[in-house]
């Protein structure tokens, strides 16, 4: 505690509340003077603060705008998990035009074994014309369908 330059506890007639009182002054003026020093930066923090409820109302805007990341990132998750199956069916359309080249040459030669098959298959025809009894069957043939 620090002590008064005066040595007031000794003048004659003062009450013993009223010296008690004076004597905490200097320690209430130093805890004052801290104070001050301590709560000046208080209106820097205002100044500094003042902006909070426009970015407040801006942070919502941006939580607003990005709700449809949670559903982007799901998307993406299926994608992602579906990726080894469209890595595979990509390695099959790797060879489809190798495979469609076979079959177009496989397709070319039944066609030509097929045209050799009738070619070989009208003389049979003609013989089976000639079988008596034949041209009855053909006759009804014809009246059945029409």
């Amino acid at each position: 505690m620090a002590r008064l330059p005066f040595p007031i506890d000794r003048l004659p007639g003062l009450p013993a509340d009223l010296l008690g009182a004076l004597r905490v002054l200097p320690g209430m003026a130093q805890d004052t003077a801290n104070m001050a020093r301590s709560t000046a930066v208080l209106e820097d923090v205002a100044e500094a603060t003042r902006s909070l409820p426009e970015l407040r109302a801006d942070m919502e805007r941006v939580a607003e705008a990005t709700e449809c990341i949670t559903k982007i990132d799901a998307r993406m998750a299926t994608i992602e998990a579906a990726m080894p199956v469209l890595v595979e069916v990509q390695q099959h359309l790797a060879t489809l035009p190798e495979t469609m080249d076979r079959l177009e040459v496989r397709l070319e030669q039944l066609g030509n074994q097929l045209e050799a098959l009738q070619g070989s298959l009208e003389p049979i025809g003609r013989v089976a014309r000639r079988v008596p009894g034949q041209r009855r069957a053909e006759k009804r043939d014809a009246s059945d369908s029409s």
